[in-house]
């Protein structure tokens, strides 16, 4: 007996196209999109136009300033403030406030729409160096034009190429001295590497150039116990000595060790 065999025919799949309505919205999203970007385009572009034609309107000087006048900061910038937004020479304005004495930082940006910022940092002055100059807290010396004298620095002397030395040396020795209740008005380093200072009480001290910090922490151990009472007799101290200082007194006192020593 024969059996019949069953075959199965597939058919072939069949594409869905997508509808009218799904192709329509697609074109339309497509077409909002380049719009935007052709309208943003031609806003960029009116702009840049715009700001070609116009020139620079304002220049503001900024900054903590206590010897830099912004109005005289910003007529000096005048002849160099040219062209407009896009064109206006940001190293020519930075290099003229640059010039100025009392000028450390400057940073100079373009600020929109038509105006220029001009932001200064002073140098902070920490003291006079010698009887006409300053010396700012990077150890820089500089020599404004014409400045008010400022009350409360302290005048400090030495070679020109020492002037960082002799700053930080004035620092490590303040803070020691304070300790005592008292400030150096003058420090002086001569050409032999001494040191002589000069404090607010009056006392004059002279230091050489080895163990200079140790010897003035002697000196103040040696204050604090033995000197502290005869304070307003003392002249000079001399610590220029291994294991001893030397007193020079206003009046002579009647001691048997008139030279402390540790």
């Amino acid at each position: 007996m024969m059996q019949a065999t069953r075959r199965t025919v597939a058919s072939a799949p069949t594409l869905a196209l997508p509808e009218k309505q799904t192709v329509m919205r697609h074109a339309s999203t497509l077409l909002l999109v380049v719009t935007a970007i052709v309208f943003l385009w031609g806003v960029v572009k009116v702009g840049q136009q715009w700001l070609a034609k116009t020139p620079v309107a304002s220049v503001k000087v900024d900054g903590e300033l206590l010897h830099v006048d912004k109005r005289a900061m910003a007529a000096a910038l005048a002849p160099v403030v040219n062209g407009n937004y896009f064109t206006v020479d940001l190293v020519g304005i930075h290099d003229v406030v640059s010039t100025s004495e009392w000028v450390d930082e400057v940073r100079v940006s373009r600020q929109w729409p038509d105006g220029i910022r001009v932001h200064i940092r002073e140098k902070q002055p920490v003291a006079y160096w010698g009887r006409q100059g300053l010396i700012s807290s990077r150890g820089e010396l500089f020599a404004p034009i014409q400045t008010e004298r400022m009350e409360g620095l302290p005048v400090l002397f030495g070679p020109a190429t020492k002037s960082v030395q002799v700053m930080e040396q004035y620092r490590a020795m303040n803070s020691i001295l304070r300790g005592l209740g008292m400030t150096i008005i003058e420090l002086e380093l001569t050409e032999r590497m001494s040191w002589f200072l000069r404090l607010d009480n009056g006392i004059r001290l002279v230091i050489d150039q080895v163990d200079t910090i140790e010897k003035l922490q002697r000196f103040a151990y040696l204050y604090e116990r033995q000197l502290k009472p005869d304070a307003q007799n003392i002249a000079t101290i001399d610590l220029r000595y291994r294991n001893g200082i030397a007193v020079g007194w206003k009046v002579q006192k009647n001691m048997k060790n008139p030279t402390p020593s540790v």
